[in-house]
């Protein structure tokens, strides 16, 4: 008779243990955050590190919104993106329940930027914003290899904007990056303006109210040009983790 050998009995074990723990052991590559600002990659310089530590932390404390900036030497075996949108849940990035959180994530072997907006934040920053944010503010350092200058810029856009969305100020914390895309939003205020003029110059002051609620409705969200009070506090604290939000993939990717 053909003895089995004792090594083909253990086959279907190890099947099994694949089906069973494969799922969880790929899930645990994450690294765990050791803080707003998470230099895995060993790339970014103390001053920016200090000032995105700052800035983020001023940002929640008035908002509520949480940012995290991550740097990796490769995000493989993943995709750059699905490790992005995995790595912003995994974290739960944001205020629970609101979903206020953005992740930037830089991997040097990919050479590629990506900010990973919440599901809550998605109105403020939408794909095309994050993409500008990218363009104009991030990728020009990091072409350069400034990448604490690079990615200090994106927070500085990102945290200006949501500050003026939620109508906060960050005083001293705060920069003019965020000015930058107000240019588009500004011409729009001027257009809407001129047509308001026009309906109740020729058509009929009843005709205002229309327009006026688009007004107000623009007042909330996306003209966040206005300026920033100087001064501003301390926040201090060690990091205790983050709020748990959810993402489901806006955001805006690019190479450098």
């Amino acid at each position: 008779m053909f003895k089995k050998s004792p090594l083909l009995l253990l086959i279907p074990v190890f099947v099994f243990s694949l089906i069973l723990f494969g799922t969880d052991i790929y899930a645990q590559k994450f690294p765990k955050p050791v803080g707003c600002v998470n230099d895995f990659a060993g790339v970014l310089d103390e001053g920016s590190k200090s000032r995105m530590t700052m800035l983020i932390a001023a940002l929640k404390e008035k908002t509520g919104a949480e940012i995290a900036v991550v740097t990796v030497e490769t995000t493989e075996p993943r995709a750059f993106e699905e490790y992005s949108v995995e790595l912003a849940s995994e974290w739960g990035i944001g205020k629970a329940g609101e979903d206020t959180g953005v992740l930037i994530l830089l991997a040097m072997k990919e050479r590629k930027v990506r900010i990973e907006v919440g599901y809550g934040l998605e109105g403020v920053i939408p794909d095309g914003l994050a993409g500008e944010i990218r363009d104009k503010s991030i990728l020009p350092d990091l072409r350069s290899g400034n990448y604490g200058s690079g990615l200090l810029k994106g927070v500085q856009a990102v945290s200006g904007i949501i500050a003026k969305e939620y109508d906060v100020d960050l005083g001293s914390y705060n920069t003019n990056e965020a000015r930058k895309y107000t240019s588009s939003a500004t011409a729009g205020l001027i257009r809407l303006i001129i047509i308001i003029i026009f309906m109740f110059l020729f058509v009929g002051g009843r005709f205002l109210i229309w327009p006026l609620m688009f007004m107000g409705g623009a007042s909330r969200r996306g003209f966040y040009g206005g300026g920033f009070g100087s001064g501003g506090s301390s926040f201090g604290g060690g990091f205790s983790g983050f709020g748990g939000g959810g993402f489901g993939g806006g955001g805006a990717s690019g190479s450098f």
